[in-house]
């Protein structure tokens, strides 16, 4: 393990790889631009779920993403002027899309997810994810056909060993005696048991507090602009000054791009997902995911986060108030009456960092053995966040790369 690691980016990826290259001996500082979590990280879902790790291109996506595109309430809106600028982009994404290219992406993110528990475990058992709940996930579809496909592929994921085995098709009946907020439009649906989820701000916190008494040096406010391989060490550059380092991970979301820019090409879009809360009058016990309105409700504390929906417009913090409006439109039919949703707090947007092919880059940077990227892990940073910071811990340390890592290459898509 080299003794001076430095982690650009403080999100939950950036402080798990920190936390697993502590464990194993490193002198780490994490450099953080705002403060940590301060992306995509606080304001998600919460959702800790390996049974539901689809890669984004997925046959379909493209056609149904342009269909909609003309209407801002849409689950997944690119916004018309911006559309050109992603052509380069979208012709990676949809040569990703096809059957045979998605069932690869979708067995290397499972490969991955695998993981994912253990990972956790470790950081549990190290005072870590201390307010975690399993009382599983509620899948909720509008049709019987669509929740009978979502139980099959459910199933799948239990036969390669990412979560038990799900519960049997529910009716309404059977769904609103589990949870009682949901309406007429929940027909049908299961349950997921065990799988995790936690308050992603809680978990944020308890990681940097736990990162600190660990003797890492954690340093919020600080700006990174650029990141050079020189001879005998790393040297990271921004807000006027230079750190030197035997190592650096770039987990900075979807800034890691432009951090890495001189060594490598890392397509990354922010794909912006937004999230509000209501305090209902009665909470649920476990996580819905209203399949088909493509909304996670999730019970935090005395508060249930709605979190959905994904923009493309270029920017990474711009809030658009339509689309709160579009998930509150998307998720109506599925509560009951007496949710208000209009009594909201919390309204909150983040970028996640979207790649054409929906897979993280995870490991070094070809012909820069010192410079490793952790980023790029679209929806699903949250499930992915601990065993990605093992794998690039272990990397970092000297391991051998092992195959399973190989769709992860961050070189990819060329130098």
């Amino acid at each position: 393990m080299p003794d001076r690691v430095i982690v650009v980016g403080g999100g939950l990826v950036g402080l798990c790889t920190a936390w697993f290259l502590r464990a194993a001996g490193a002198s780490v500082t994490v450099l953080e631009a705002e403060r940590p979590g301060s992306g995509a990280s606080r304001g998600n879902a919460g959702a800790i779920c390996p049974s539901l790790v689809d890669p984004l291109p997925a046959p379909g996506t493209i056609r149904r993403a342009f269909l909609s595109m003309p209407r801002s309430d849409a689950a997944l809106h690119v916004r018309p002027t911006y559309a050109p600028r992603m052509a380069g982009f979208l012709r990676r994404f949809a040569a990703a899309a096809t059957r045979e290219r998605y069932e690869a992406g979708y067995a290397a993110l499972a490969g991955l997810a695998a993981g994912a528990g253990g990972a956790w475990d470790v950081l549990a058992a190290g005072g870590v994810l201390g307010d975690a709940r399993r009382e599983g996930y509620l899948i909720v579809h509008a049709e019987r056909s669509d929740a009978e496909r979502s139980l099959a592929h459910v199933c799948r994921a239990a036969s390669l060993g990412l979560c038990r085995e799900p519960g049997e098709l529910l009716d309404h009946d059977g769904l609103v005696q589990r949870e009682p907020l949901l309406g007429a439009g929940a027909r049908a649906g299961f349950v997921i048991p065990d799988e995790r989820w936690v308050d992603p701000s809680v978990l944020v916190d308890e990681l940097a507090a736990a990162l600190v008494r660990s003797g890492v040096e954690l340093v919020e406010g600080s700006p990174v602009d650029d990141v050079r391989d020189g001879p005998d060490d790393v040297v990271v550059h921004g807000g006027g000054s230079m750190r030197r380092a035997d190592a650096v991970v770039v987990a900075a979301g979807v800034w890691s791009a432009g951090l890495l820019r001189r060594l490598v090409r890392l397509p990354l879009l922010p794909g912006k997902g937004y999230s509000f809360s209501l305090r209902p009058a009665s909470l649920p016990v476990r996580v819905v995911h209203l399949e088909d309105a493509h909304v996670m409700l999730t019970p935090m504390g005395d508060r249930l986060r709605v979190a959905g929906t994904m923009e493309f417009d270029g920017t990474t913090g711009r809030f658009n108030p339509r689309r709160i409006d579009a998930i509150v439109r998307a998720v109506r039919p599925f509560l009951d009456r007496d949710v208000e949703l209009d009594r909201r707090g919390e309204e909150w947007v983040g970028p996640r960092p979207i790649t054409p092919d929906g897979l993280p880059y995870l490991g070094a940077v070809a012909g820069h053995p010192r410079v490793f990227v952790a980023a790029g892990h679209n929806m699903l940073g949250l499930t992915l966040a601990a065993v990605s910071g093992r794998a690039i811990a272990g990397l970092v340390g000297g391991g051998e790369r092992r195959p399973e890592l190989d769709p992860f290459d961050p070189g990819r898509f060329g130098g």
